[in-house]
Parts: structure tokens; sequence; C-alpha cells
């Protein structure tokens, strides 16, 4: 049986499809769930992807002065990533790989805004590291 370049070609689409699924970030579907909780404001379903002691931390302002500002606890969690990122109308949350990890983007008018770094223990949420210092931005929003 003769390979044909159509048929070298599809093996080498099916090959990088593989590959893309393979390679994708880990805990990528447990982040696909906290992006549809904040979408639906769904605050029991976001709690419920939580752990207990989960801390997150919001750093903003400059390189050279930054302030972090830093919650602990489900409650507290789910407050501030409704409140922070549902807010306000016309943003765009979306799953993106940030430093080789699943997390997620929040956009305004195709830039990026909030870029938020999501970690796991024990299969839950443990810590969410949200950057919305410009400066540390900046390859976001390259053209």
């Amino acid at each position: 049986m003769a390979i044909t370049k159509g048929h070298t070609r599809l093996a080498s689409t099916r090959m990088t499809s593989v590959w893309k699924w393979l390679t994708r970030p880990i805990h990528h579907r447990d982040v696909h769930q906290i992006r549809l909780a904040v979408e639906q404001r769904d605050s029991a379903q976001l709690e419920a992807l939580l752990d207990p002691d989960v801390t997150v931390a919001v750093a903003s302002g400059h390189r050279e002065h930054p302030a972090v500002r830093v919650v602990r606890g489900r409650y507290d969690a789910v407050a501030l990533l409704l409140h922070g990122i549902t807010s306000a109308p016309g943003f765009a949350l979306a799953e993106r790989s940030i430093n080789g990890q699943a997390g997620l983007t929040l956009s305004h008018k195709g830039a990026v805004t909030a870029a938020m770094n999501i970690d796991f223990t024990r299969g839950a949420v443990s810590g969410i590291w949200v950057q919305l210092c410009p400066e540390m931005l900046r390859n976001w929003n390259a053209v």
C-alpha cells in the first residue's frame, strides 16, 4: 500500500492534535469548571472547587511598587472572584496556559487585563495568583 501526500498530511494533522491534547496544561478540566462557575455566577459550584483554605493573591500597581492583596478561605475567595471578574460588563474570561499551567485570562476589548495562575492541592484549588500589573501583562497584549 502506497502512502500518498494527502495521507501523510492527514496523519501529521492527527499527530499534531494528539500532541496538543497530551501536552495541554494539567488541571485543564478543573480550570474549565472554574470558568463556567464564574461566568454563571454560581457561587455554590465555585466554592465546591476550592480548598477550604484557598488563598487568592491579587497583584496590582507597578513593577517597582507592587501592591498585593490576599484573601483566605472559600467565602472571601468566592466573593472576590465573582465581584472582580463579573462585575463589569464587556469583559471576557478565557482558559489559557499561564506559566505552563492551566489558568485564566480576563480581557476587555481584546486586551488582557488580568492573568490568573491557579494552583491545586489534593484535586482542589489551593491558590490563585491574579496579576493586574500592566507592565507584567505587556507580552499578552503585544502585537
